[in-house]
């Protein structure tokens, strides 16, 4: 089976076409990282006037560069594996890497939705929503969410 794998590998290694898909998705998600790092600098959450909406926002931006900085690393990773002979991973490895990246895909998608149901509270209840607002809860929350 390791054979049959290696002939495989040693295709995907030769054509052209793998290394320019695997490039591309790799500088598409570079460049999603380096976008999404330049506006959180440039323009920041200052558009949000509540503090714990601004923790929030922080917290997605912060989920998005990782995800796309993770999913970079795996491409070129890709990239680098193909120079070699036969470098056949376990499946453990890749899954690992797959799962950290999807994981966190589903902790962004958390967070919105968390931020969904904090505005609709917010909305409903503006005087108690400003009482009783804390940092620290926002903080937590978007931890737990993640």
């Amino acid at each position: 089976m390791v054979s049959s794998q290696c002939d495989l590998f040693y295709e995907l290694s030769q054509s052209v076409e793998y290394h320019a898909i695997v490039s591309v998705k790799g500088l598409i998600c570079l460049a999603g990282a380096i976008r999404v790092s330049l506006t959180w600098r440039k323009y920041g959450v200052r558009f949000l006037v509540h503090e714990n909406s601004k923790i929030w926002f922080q917290c997605y931006f912060a989920l998005n560069i990782i995800l796309a900085s993770i999913f970079a690393c795996v491409y070129l990773s890709e990239l680098i594996r193909l120079r070699f002979e036969c470098f056949l991973l376990d499946f453990r490895y890749i899954i690992l890497t797959r799962c950290v990246g999807i994981a966190t895909i589903v902790a962004a998608q958390n967070l919105i939705l968390v931020l969904s149901i904090e505005r609709l509270y917010s909305t409903i209840f503006p005087a108690h929503f400003e009482r009783n607002s804390s940092k620290l809860l926002a903080v937590f929350l978007a931890l737990t969410s993640v």
